[in-house]
């Protein structure tokens, strides 16, 4: 999150009516949001639809707003719960594979961009494609807790907290994502 984001001054200010603080409240947390329902419910037109009720939610509960846990946290929840509750009334949606947006970097991609050819380049593309589907393969919660905790770089309590699970069972999950993850690359290999 960036520097010098007053949550207390942003929520004051939102909530007497500033459209200005609210867009820079969505500006800071779009990120975020999008890092949630991605993985859950895919790159789609629903995506879209998503993060807007996500946001109208937040505006309209942002008065019942506690400060018990971080803005980001509490927003983190309310994406989560909003994209299972939609995965749960559309059941026969298939979730498409999962694409970064193209100015993100995966976090499996290495920080060096010093490629050697035009060949590693490829390769390299095709090992993350390949890794994603792999990821896609995975269910919600393992898809979820993994992003979260390796792309957003979240802490188990935070993950715990947008969950809404005790940390030990946000441990098990990425354990369990890891353990399954290294399970399905291994099948890949040697097909």
């Amino acid at each position: 999150m960036h520097r010098g984001f007053d949550e207390k001054y942003i929520i004051k200010e939102v909530l007497s009516g500033n459209r200005e603080a609210f867009v820079l409240l969505i500006k800071q947390y779009e990120g975020l949001v999008l890092h949630i329902v991605t993985p859950l419910i895919g790159v789609n037109e629903d995506r879209e639809d998503i993060c807007q009720d996500i946001f109208i939610k937040v505006f309209e509960k942002l008065n019942s707003f506690q400060f018990n846990s971080k803005l980001g946290t509490w927003i983190g929840n309310i994406a989560y719960n909003t994209s299972i509750n939609f995965l749960r009334k559309k059941r026969n949606i298939l979730l498409s594979s999962l694409v970064m947006p193209e100015n993100e970097l995966s976090f499996f991609e290495t920080t060096s961009a010093d490629f050697n050819s035009p060949e590693q380049i490829f390769i390299k593309q095709e090992d993350i494609s390949q890794l994603n589907l792999m990821i896609d393969k995975l269910t919600e919660i393992q898809k979820a807790t993994l992003l979260l905790f390796y792309q957003d770089e979240l802490s188990l309590e935070e993950i715990s907290k947008i969950l809404e699970m005790p940390v030990n069972t946000v441990k098990s999950h990425l354990f369990r994502a890891k353990k399954s993850l290294k399970q399905l690359m291994t099948q890949n290999i040697k097909l």
